[in-house]
């Protein structure tokens, strides 16, 4: 039913009958997808419908055609485990210390086989050969989703990190909606350890996990999303989703591109309210949002040590709900 009414919206936006404002938070996420799988990645929703309104409700009406009369499916019950502050490599500067320090406190390390072009993952993996176990998140490219690509790709990823990572698809690809397949064959070779996707819709998860409910068994682990105080729309429609089907959701950005950004006098307020920082208090409102795991990324030693100290921070529920209303108001669009 759910997917019907997505169709009916974006038919009447498609005919000029309504406009983006007015739409449901369900396809405004749809068409969310839409932009990231039409490599619209750098502009904002609006921006991208006016670079072309045609392509963007055409290739979500696709998708939702897939899933209007499909079966209904379940997802396994899982329960999400206690998230913790991650560490996101992007920007590393190869910096062998925090990469350590990473492998001690972090409960996850992110990549991709993108960043650094490629050199990431390369000098990542010299340090975790002699290392402990950690967990290790990377990304497939969105010009490496054909079939023989994909497969390529992550076995590139697994010699060069020298361990057998956690994989999503970085970005979905409109040319290879299919491209999950792929990884099912990999996960099944044990070259991955579960399958997650980036960049994604809610639409985009649920043919997922239809596909892989039915010929796999597996299901979707991970998702990775853009989300913090000032970017927070997934927290409308998207992460109720996957609380209740046990997604985690790993957060990119947690601190803004810039914090300078995030500061303002409620959080330096509710700060030393805590002794802590205006950082440590925007990882804690992130880790008050059960399954999801910040992965700020810092070339800064002391802002890592800082940044983990935010596990042990715990936020009353008024000042979660006061910074949220905040932010709201100054909220960004994308």
């Amino acid at each position: 039913m759910m997917w019907q009414l997505v169709q009916d919206e974006l038919l009447a936006f498609y005919g000029g009958k309504s406009k983006l404002t007015e739409l449901s938070d369900l396809t405004i996420d749809t068409l969310y997808g839409s932009m990231w799988g039409l490599n619209y990645r750098y502009m904002t929703l609006s921006d991208a419908l006016m670079e072309n309104r045609k392509a963007m409700i055409s290739y979500s009406l696709q998708r939702i055609d897939k899933l209007i009369g499909h079966p209904n499916f379940t997802f396994k019950e899982r329960q999400i485990p206690r998230c913790r502050v991650g560490y996101g490599t992007y920007g590393w500067k190869y910096d062998k210390k925090i990469i350590k320090l990473a492998i001690k406190k972090a409960s996850i390390i992110d990549t991709a086989e993108g960043y650094g072009y490629g050199k990431v993952e390369t000098e990542l993996g010299k340090i975790l050969k002699d290392s402990a176990p950690v967990e290790i998140m990377t990304k497939v490219r969105r010009d490496h989703m054909s079939p023989l690509a994909i497969r390529a790709a992550v076995v590139r990823s697994n010699v060069k990190l020298n361990t057998v990572p956690h994989v999503q698809l970085h970005f979905p690809n409109n040319k290879y909606p299919d491209a999950v397949k792929d990884l099912v064959t990999l996960r099944q070779f044990n070259f991955i350890k579960s399958i997650g996707l980036s960049n994604c819709s809610i639409d985009m998860i649920e043919y997922s996990q239809i596909f892989l409910s039915e010929y796999s068994g597996d299901v979707i682990s991970t998702v990775q999303m853009a989300f913090n105080m000032l970017n927070n729309r997934i927290s409308k429609t998207f992460l109720p989703y996957c609380q209740k089907r046990g997604i985690v959701v790993l957060a990119y950005s947690p601190l803004g591109q810039k914090f300078d950004k995030l500061k303002s006098p409620l959080l330096s307020k509710i700060a030393k309210k805590y002794n802590s920082s205006q950082a440590q208090v925007a990882l804690a409102w992130i880790l008050s949002f059960n399954g999801v795991i910040p992965i700020p990324n810092t070339n800064n030693v002391n802002h890592f040590k800082e940044n983990i100290l935010s596990n042990d921070l715990h936020l009353d529920q008024n000042d979660v709900l006061e910074l949220t209303n905040y932010y709201n108001e100054n909220r960004e669009t994308n």
